[in-house]
């Protein structure tokens, strides 16, 4: 069983319409139960408004107003100033892209964040173009179904056998991957309600593609021990909420 903190670096990755946006709804309404946690949903597509609410209206949701580091970065500083919040970042490609340098805060964030109790979690469609960095950090990657253009990136970060399970998943199943472990499980999720989704002209190409045959089998992967913890945050945070 794999048992998920707030405080974990985690990546979600697939194609639309397999359930990744779903899978990250609950995920974070796991982490909202959490005592003493707050989430903050980075959404551009307006994915999360619906079920939780807007930063304005006390919710958790916050919708940029462009694509711009600058407000992302706005965001980042925003939250290394407090303590116990998980970041939700979707649409992460456009972020935390490979080739971009990412300003001071989110770089504190995603590296130091951990000291005083924030976690980040990247959703995106394009595993191959997010951060190296960032997937190398992560304790897990969930694994949706992918586009074949990434599978020789994906065979590359988590070998041949493990990907080929991923290229086979069907609706809502997935392949969680213990990065610090170098295992993983295939299991599905048990959420029925219909889903939000905006599909692009990339996804409905990606899945038009022929699928692979593969067999489904399970590998479990126990959780492992909480990384060693970084330096102390020059500075403490203050106590609050975004």
């Amino acid at each position: 069983m794999i048992d998920l903190d707030p405080t974990d670096r985690i990546t979600i990755c697939g194609i639309g319409g397999t359930g990744k946006t779903t899978f990250t709804k609950h995920v974070a309404s796991l982490f909202i139960a959490t005592e003493d946690t707050h989430v903050v949903i980075y959404d551009p597509l307006a994915q999360y408004v619906k079920k939780f609410g807007t930063l304005e209206e006390d919710g958790c949701v916050y919708i940029p107003r462009s694509d711009s580091q600058a407000e992302f970065e706005g965001m980042c500083q925003r939250l290394c100033a407090v303590e116990n919040h998980t970041f939700i970042v979707e649409e992460a490609e456009r972020y935390l892209r490979q080739g971009i340098s990412l300003g001071s805060y989110a770089f504190d964030l995603i590296n130091r964040g951990r000291n005083w109790g924030n976690g980040v979690v990247a959703v995106t469609r394009r595993i191959q173009t997010l951060s190296k960095d960032f997937f190398d950090l992560s304790q897990y990657c969930f694994f949706f179904k992918c586009g074949l253009t990434s599978r020789d990136y994906v065979e590359n970060l988590i070998g041949r056998e493990a990907a080929k399970e991923i290229f086979g998943l069907k609706e809502y199943h997935f392949l969680a991957y213990d990065i610090e472990k170098e295992t993983y499980e295939i299991a599905v999720l048990d959420i029925t309600t219909a889903r939000e989704h905006i599909e692009t002209p990339e996804e409905e190409e990606e899945k038009a593609k022929p699928e692979p045959k593969t067999e489904e089998k399970v590998i479990t992967a126990e959780r492992p021990p909480l990384a060693e913890e970084e330096e102390d945050h020059a500075g403490p945070p203050e106590e609050g909420k975004v």
